[in-house]
C-alpha cells in the first residue's frame, strides 16, 4: 500500500539537484532556432514547472535546517 512518508533532507537536496540540472540542460542545449516556436513554447512551460518544484524543495529545506 502507498506510504505517505516524509523525505528526508538528504533525498530533497539530491531531488533538487536533479531538478537544477534539467532546468540547465533544457536552457544550454535545447535552444536552437531551427526549433518550432511550439517546441520552444513547450520548453519554457517545462522550465517553468520545474522551477515551482525547485522553489518548493527549496523552501522545504531551509524550513528544515532552519535557514
Amino acid at each position: 500500500m502507498f506510504e505517505n512518508r516524509m523525505k528526508t533532507l538528504a533525498e530533497l537536496q539530491k531531488e533538487a539537484s536533479e531538478i537544477q540540472l534539467k532546468i540547465r540542460r533544457l536552457l544550454l542545449n535545447n535552444y536552437n532556432y531551427d526549433d518550432g516556436i511550439a517546441d520552444q513554447l513547450t520548453k519554457i512551460a517545462t522550465i517553468a514547472d520545474l522551477r515551482k518544484k525547485f522553489v518548493a524543495l527549496e523552501r522545504e529545506i531551509r524550513e528544515r535546517t532552519g535557514e
